[in-house]
C-alpha cells in the first residue's frame, strides 16, 4: 500500500515506472525465447518466473491490469514446470511460446501504459534518478577512488603504519561524479574520460604501488575480521550457520532483540546481518537499521532473511523493500544459507565489470567509456566493427554496448556474428542507439540483442542497465559451475571442513586421538592488498593456496577462512609431527618467489595449532584456540608457530560435572547409534552406542568431554551403568518388534575394575529379559595393558554371563599379541592409524595383524572410516566390518538398511 500511495503522489515516478515497462517486458520475452530455443535450464526458468511476478506486481500498482494478467499467466506457466521440477515436452514449450507471443506482440498492453501527463523528463529523455526515486544499483569497490586520491587516502591500521605510501604521482584522479552530461557535439564539454592506462597493465596505479613498496615479511599479521550479526532462534541449524560463518572468518555477534541489534549497529558496522524466521515480522525495522548502517559506512552490509514457512509474493516484497539481499524460504540446511552468502560475496568481491563499447562515433564512445570507468568498471571502446571479433577473446567482456547504425557492418549483423561463437551465446548485448524506429528495435532484439537503450540516456540509467544485466549474467554463470572447491586442487569449502571437524570431535576418542587443527595466516595481508589491489591480491592468494595444497598429506583437509587465512585439519599426526609440518610450510612459503621478475615479492605465514588432545570438544572453541595460538605466533617475540598447550578451565570443567549430575538425576543423557557394517555380505544389525548430553542451550556434550569430567568427579561408574541400562532397554524394545540388535558399548577402566559390575549386569539382563549375546562391552587396549590380570578376570566373568567383548585400539606387536592371548574377546577394533592413508609397510603390517586375529577366531572392525578409497583398501586387507561417517553419521535412530549395504 505504501508503494501505491508513493507512486500516486509523485507523477515523475509514474512516468519512470511506465516508461520502463515495455523495455522490461521485451527483456523477459527475449530471455524466454533463449530458454525455449536452447537447452532447458531450471535456474534460468526460476529467475524468469520470479522476474515476471515482480513485474506483474509493478503493473498492478500502475493500474495496467491487462499487462499484469499476462505476466502472471506467463509466470504460472513456468511454475508448472518448476514445482515439482520437470523437463518441458513439446506441448509445454509451445504453451510458453504462446504466452511470450501475447507479451511481446504488437498488441501487447505494455506498449500502452497508463495515461499520464506529458512533462519535462530531463535532458536525456527520462526522469532523473533524484525524481523517480530509483536507487543506484551499483557501487565501486570499497575505497576504490581513495586509492588514487591524496584528498582521501585509504585508512590504515596500526600494523600498517610503517608501510610506505603510494607515490604522489599516482593520486591525480578526482573522485567520481554521479552524473555526466552527454556528448551533444563532437567533443563533450564537461565529460572527459580519464587518461587511458599504459599497456599492457590494466591497473597501472596498482602495479606502480606494488613496485614501489614491496611489503615486509616481518611477522606482523593483519587479520581484518569481518563481523556478522545473527539474530537466531538458537536451534540446531542456527548453531551450524554460526559455526560455518566462524570457519569463513567472521566474528559473530548474537543479538537477542531488535534493540540489541540497533545498539550493535550504532557502535560498529558488520559485513553481514542474518535474520532467522522467528524475527520475520521485524524485517522492516531491521531493514531500516541496516540501511542506516549502510549509509554511515563505506562498506556494503549484506542482509539475509530466512523464513520458516512457505511465503507468498507479499512476504517476498516486504523483504525486498526492507533491503534484503537474499530471502531464503525454508532452508533445508546451513549449506543452503552459506551457499547463498558465497554467491553474494563473490558478486561483491568479483573483478570489475568488463564492458565493450562498439561505437563508430568517437565522441559518443568516449562519453559512455568515461561514465563506466568512473563507476569502477573496465571499459574498452572499439570504433570499427571489423575489429570487434578479434578484441572479444582478448578483452572477454561481461557485456557489450552495441551501436545500431555503423558503416561496413551494422550492429544487427555484428550481433549475429558474435552469437555464432559458443563462448558468447549468453553474453548480454545491449543496443545503445538514437534510432527512433521501433521496428528496428525489435529487429535488433531478434538478431540476438538483450535490450535496446535509446540515446540520449542519463548516466545513472546507463549504469543501472549495465550493472543489473552483468550481475545477473555472472550469477547464472556461477550457478552453472557450482564452486564446490576453489580453483586450486585439493582446497575444500570451509563449511565442509567445519562439518568434518564437528564429526571428529563427536567421536568417543576425540580427546585421546592424534591430529589437530592449524590456523594459517598471511602476514601483513591488509597492507599488501591495499598496495597491489584486489585483483592482483586474489591471484597471489591463488598461488599461495596452490603451494600449500601441494605440501599437505592425503588425509589433510585445507580450506580458506576469510581473505588471507586458511584452516588445515589433520586426523592422524602427533603434536610434534604437526609442528614439523607447520615449520616446513613456513619455510616453503618464505623461500618461494612470488610476484614477477620485474617486481619480485616474498611472503610469510604464521601458524597456530590446536591438537585434538587439548580441544574443548566444540568446533568453534577449537578454531578460536588455533587462531589465538596464531596471534601469539605473530607477536613481535613470537616464533611463527605456536601449539596450544593443555590447560584446565576449572569453570568449564565444573559446568560439565554439574550437567552430568543433573543428567544422572533426571536421566537426561542421550544415546546415538552408528552402524557397524560387514564388508562380506552379512546382514547383522549392530551399532556402536555413543553417549551425548544436550544442554538447555545449543551445546551438546560428546563422550570425549563427558568421560574425563565424570572420571575426575568420581561419577564415571554411574554414567557407565546408565549407558548400559539404556542400551539394554533399546535392545529389549527391538526384540519386542522382532528385530535382533547387537550394541557395542564402551566401558571405562574404573567400571571394569568395579567388583560390583558383574552382579549388576546379571540383574540388568534378567530385568530387561535380554540375551547377553546382544551386548558387546568394549575395552581399550591401553587400559587393559596397565591392569591385565584385572581385565582378564572381568572378561572371564562376563563371558560366563554370555556377554560379548570387544578390544579397541589394537596394534601389532608384542603387547597386542599378549592382549589376544589373555583376553577372550569376540571382536577387535583396530587403532585409528590403520584407517589412514597408509604406506605399503603399514598395509603389510595390517594384513598380518588381521591374519593373527582371524587365526584366533576374532572378527576385525575398522573404525573412523571416512572415505570410499579407505573402505576399499580395508576390504582388500581382509577387514570384516567397518564403522565411521563413510557408512553413516551417528543418529538417534537405529533404522540403517543393512540389507542394502550388504548387497
Amino acid at each position: 500500500m505504501q508503494v501505491r500511495e508513493s507512486i500516486a503522489r509523485r507523477p515523475r515516478s509514474r512516468v519512470a515506472y511506465a516508461t520502463q515497462i515495455p523495455m522490461r517486458i521485451g527483456d523477459l520475452c527475449q530471455r524466454g525465447k533463449h530458454l525455449c530455443q536452447g537447452d532447458w535450464d531450471i535456474n534460468t526458468a526460476l529467475l524468469l518466473a520470479e522476474d515476471a511476478e515482480a513485474l506483474a506486481s509493478t503493473c498492478h500498482l500502475l493500474g495496467n491490469a491487462k499487462a499484469a494478467s499476462r505476466l502472471e499467466d506467463f509466470a504460472e506457466c513456468l511454475w508448472g514446470l518448476l514445482d515439482p521440477p520437470r523437463l518441458p515436452d513439446a506441448e509445454a514449450l509451445a504453451d510458453i511460446q504462446r504466452h511470450l507471443a501475447k507479451l511481446g506482440g504488437a498488441d501487447s498492453p505494455a506498449a500502452a501504459g497508463p495515461a499520464h501527463t506529458t512533462e519535462d523528463t530531463s535532458l536525456f529523455g527520462y526522469a532523473a534518478a533524484e525524481a523517480n526515486g530509483f536507487p543506484l544499483l551499483v557501487r565501486p569497490p570499497a575505497e576504490y577512488w581513495q586509492r588514487f586520491s591524496t584528498l582521501a587516502p585509504p585508512r590504515r591500521s596500526a600494523a600498517d603504519a610503517a608501510a610506505p605510501s603510494p607515490p604522489e604521482s599516482l593520486a591525480a584522479a578526482a573522485p567520481p561524479a554521479t552524473d555526466l552530461a552527454p556528448a551533444s557535439s563532437p567533443a563533450p564539454a564537461k565529460a572527459t574520460p580519464p587518461p587511458p592506462p599504459p599497456a599492457p597493465s590494466p591497473a597501472p596505479a596498482a602495479a606502480a604501488v606494488a613496485a614501489a613498496s614491496p611489503p615486509s615479511t616481518d611477522i606482523v599479521p593483519e587479520r581484518a575480521h569481518r563481523r556478522a550479526c545473527h539474530m537466531s532462534d538458537g536451534g540446531t541449524m542456527a548453531a551450524e550457520i554460526d559455526l560455518q560463518l566462524r570457519a569463513q572468518g567472521y566474528e559473530l555477534d548474537l543479538p537477542d532483540s531488535v534493540d540489541e541489534l540497533k545498539d550493535l549497529l550504532s557502535r560498529s558496522t558488520p559485513a553481514l546481518v542474518v535474520l532467522d524466521g522467528i524475527y520475520e515480522e521485524a524485517i522492516e525495522e531491521v531493514g531500516a537499521l541496516v540501511k542506516a548502517a549502510r549509509a554511515r559506512a563505506d562498506q556494503r552490509v549484506l542482509l539475509i532473511a530466512l523464513s520458516e514457512q512457505k511465503t507468498d509474493l507479499a512476504a517476498r516484497l516486504r523483504a525486498m523493500r526492507a533491503g534484503c539481499d537474499a530471502f531464503i524460504v525454508q532452508p533445508a540446511n546451513a549449506d543452503e544459507v552459506l551457499g547463498r552468502l558465497r554467491e553474494l560475496s563473490a558478486a561483491e568481491n568479483a573483478d570489475p565489470f568488463r564492458i565493450m563499447i562498439v561505437e563508430d562515433d568517437r565522441s559518443q564512445a568516449l562519453f559512455a567509456e568515461s561514465i563506466l570507468r568512473k563507476n569502477g568498471m573496465q571499459a574498452l571502446a572499439v570504433n570499427e566493427a571489423s575489429a570487434v571479433l578479434d578484441k572479444l577473446d582478448e578483452f572477454k567482456p561481461d557485456l557489450i554496448l552495441m551501436d545500431l547504425n555503423m558503416p561496413v557492418c551494422d550492429g544487427m549483423e555484428l550481433t549475429a556474428l558474435i552469437r555464432e561463437r559458443e563462448a558468447y551465446l549468453s553474453t548480454p548485448i545491449v543496443f545503445l542507439s538514437g534510432e527512433g524506429d521501433t521496428d528496428k528495435h525489435f529487429e535488433a532484439l531478434s538478431a540476438g540483442g538483450d535490450d535496446f537503450l535509446t540515446k540520449p540516456i542519463a548516466p545513472r540509467h546507463l549504469i543501472t542497465a549495465v550493472t543489473s544485466r552483468v550481475r545477473r549474467a555472472r550469477l547464472l554463470e556461477r550457478k552453472r559451475k557450482p564452486a564446490i572447491r576453489e580453483a586450486a586442487k585439493g582446497v575444500h569449502d570451509s563449511a565442509q571442513l567445519a562439518r568434518r571437524l564437528t564429526e571428529m570431535l563427536a567421536m568417543e576418542d576425540a580427546a585421546t586421538r592424534d591430529g589437530g587443527l592449524m590456523f594459517i595466516e598471511l602476514v601483513r595481508a591488509g597492507s599488501l592488498r591495499d598496495s597491489i589491489g584486489r585483483s592482483e591480491f586474489r591471484q597471489l592468494m591463488d598461488r599461495l593456496t596452490a603451494l600449500i595444497s601441494e605440501r599437505i598429506g592425503a588425509n589433510d583437509l585445507l580450506a580458506r577462512s576469510g581473505d588471507s587465512s586458511y584452516l588445515l585439519l589433520n586426523p592422524d599426526r602427533s603434536v610434534e609431527a604437526l609442528r614439523e609440518q607447520a615449520e616446513r610450510l613456513r619455510q616453503a612459503v618464505a623461500t618461494t618467489p612470488f610476484g614477477t621478475a620485474r617486481a619480485p615479492r616474498s611472503l610469510g605465514v604464521v601458524i597456530g595449532i590446536c591438537p585434538f588432545a587439548v580441544a574443548a570438544g566444540d568446533a568453534k572453541a577449537m578454531i578460536d584456540a588455533a587462531e589465538r595460538a596464531q596471534l601469539e605466533a605473530a607477536a613481535p617475540d613470537g616464533s611463527g608457530v605456536v601449539v596450544v598447550e593443555a590447560s584446565v578451565d576449572e569453570g568449564a570443567q565444573g559446568a560439565v560435572v554439574e550437567a552430568i549430575r543433573v543428567a544422572l538425576d533426571k536421566s537426561s543423557f542421550r544415546v546415538v547409534f552408528q552402524p557397524i557394517v560387514s564388508l562380506h555380505g552379512e546382514e547383522e544389525e549392530q551399532f556402536q552406542a555413543l553417549l551425548r548430553l544436550p544442554t538447555d542451550g545449543e551445546r551438546v556434550y560428546a563422550a570425549s568431554e563427558l568421560v574425563p569430567a565424570a572420571e575426575g568427579a568420581g561419577l564415571i561408574v554411574e554414567v557407565d551403568r546408565w549407558m548400559l541400562d539404556s542400551c539394554l532397554g533399546t535392545i529389549a524394545a527391538h526384540l519386542r518388534d522382532g528385530r535382533n540388535l547387537r550394541l557395542f558399548v564402551s566401558q571405562s577402566a574404573r567400571s571394569v575394575r568395579d567388583p560390583g559390575l558383574v552382579e549388576w549386569m546379571r540383574a540388568a539382563l534378567e530385568s530387561h529379559r535380554v540375551p547377553a549375546s546382544h551386548m558387546s562391552l568394549e575395552m581399550r587396549m591401553l587400559d587393559a595393558a596397565e591392569a591385565l590380570p584385572e581385565y582378564a578376570a572381568f572378561a572371564m566373568a562376563m563371558k560366563e554371563l554370555g556377554v560379548g567383548l570387544t578390544l579397541s585400539g589394537l596394534e601389532a606387536g608384542a603387547q597386542g599379541t599378549a592382549m589376544l592371548l589373555n583376553l577372550p574377546v569376540d571382536y577387535v577394533k583396530l587403532a585409528p592409524r590403520y584407517t589412514s592413508d597408509a604406506d605399503e609397510n603399514l598395509r603389510s603390517e595390517l594384513r598380518e595383524l588381521v591374519k593373527l586375529c582371524h587365526d584366533s577366531g576374532r572378527r576385525v572392525i575398522a573404525p573412523r572410516v571416512e572415505e570410499a578409497r579407505v573402505a576399499a583398501s580395508l576390504w582388500a586387507s581382509g577387514i570384516d566390518l567397518i564403522q565411521g561417517n563413510f557408512v553413516q553419521q551417528a543418529t538417534r535412530e537405529t533404522n540403517y538398511d543393512f540389507q542394502t549395504s550388504s548387497g
